[in-house]
């Protein structure tokens, strides 16, 4: 009964990253491990608290961190909760600046690019590496997670991210593929410049970080004019300024959701208990009981 439960709702959210209408899909994406505990949720000190999330809430969909200890674990305890875990893989520029450092990273796009490409090359690798263990425990689909863009604009030019990066998310997006795997990705800041470019390089969707109610509404149109689908509408402003917000947030999503093109869930901000109990809330308040 659980399988058959669970393979559809892997039906009901692959058709929702193809673009298609219908009952809306709810999830949840990058919750902060400090969130979870200040909602004193019972958990066993074993259990991974995305899978203390999943089990509590039952979203459709999860994602499950590069840094998560012992991802491939936590994927299968989220697939037996009926949540299809979303696999996420550090893009080149994040993975360099994490290791380098932004300041330095951004500084290399400018003044030394060439130098810069091997190592964007090694990172592709790793994060292709990586999708082929999220493929093999079972995740449903793979969340390229590159910030190209934060609150004040672009991080890099236009010009350096339709050149030097966005090809290489493509390769990675490609491999995804390759798994059977439908790609999103994830970027904090206003990437409407490069959306067209998403959908060139094979992406199914975006989720952007961050993003105030008009920017959200023109980066969506672009979005769907590009064949693509949103990941969002409970906005993190709405979750920070309370339930009654993020209700009214997540009621204005699911009335999109319903003619397709956007899964809805949170941008990636949530960082308190307050705003995790918000989040909660909300999903419930519009979900449709499986």
């Amino acid at each position: 009964m659980q399988e058959r439960k669970y393979a559809a709702t892997l039906e009901r959210v692959r058709f929702a990253l193809a673009g298609g209408p219908g009952e809306p899909v709810c999830g949840v994406t990058f919750i902060a491990d400090e969130a979870v505990h200040a909602l004193r949720w019972g958990r066993s000190d074993d259990e991974p608290l995305v899978t203390t999330v999943c089990s509590r809430l039952a979203p459709d969909f999860a994602f499950v961190g590069p840094r998560v200890q012992d991802a491939r674990t936590v994927c299968r305890s989220i697939i037996e909760c009926g949540t299809v875990p979303f696999w996420v893989v550090d893009g080149p520029l994040g993975a360099v600046a994490g290791t380098s450092g932004w300041p330095d990273t951004l500084m290399a796009t400018i003044a030394s690019p060439d130098r810069l490409g091997p190592v964007l090359d090694d990172a592709v690798e790793a994060a292709i590496s990586s999708i082929r263990d999220g493929a093999a425990c079972g995740a449903g689909a793979v969340v390229i997670a590159d910030d190209l863009a934060g609150t004040h604009g672009p991080l890099v030019s236009p010009d350096y991210a339709l050149a030097e990066l966005m090809p290489r998310l493509g390769r990675i997006s490609a491999a995804a593929a390759a798994a059977g795997l439908p790609t999103v990705w994830h970027s904090d800041g206003d990437t409407r410049a490069l959306v067209e470019a998403a959908a060139r390089e094979g992406f199914a969707g975006l989720h952007p970080g961050g993003l105030g109610p008009e920017p959200f509404r023109q980066l969506f149109g672009r979005a769907r004019r590009a064949g693509l689908v949103v990941l969002g509408g409970v906005h993190g402003w709405a979750l920070r300024a309370g339930t009654l917000s993020a209700v009214r947030a997540a009621t204005s999503a699911v009335l999109v959701a319903r003619s397709g093109g956007l899964l809805v869930c949170d941008d990636g901000g949530v960082s308190t208990g307050e705003e995790l109990g918000a989040l909660v809330s909300a999903l419930q308040a519009v979900r449709t009981p499986r």
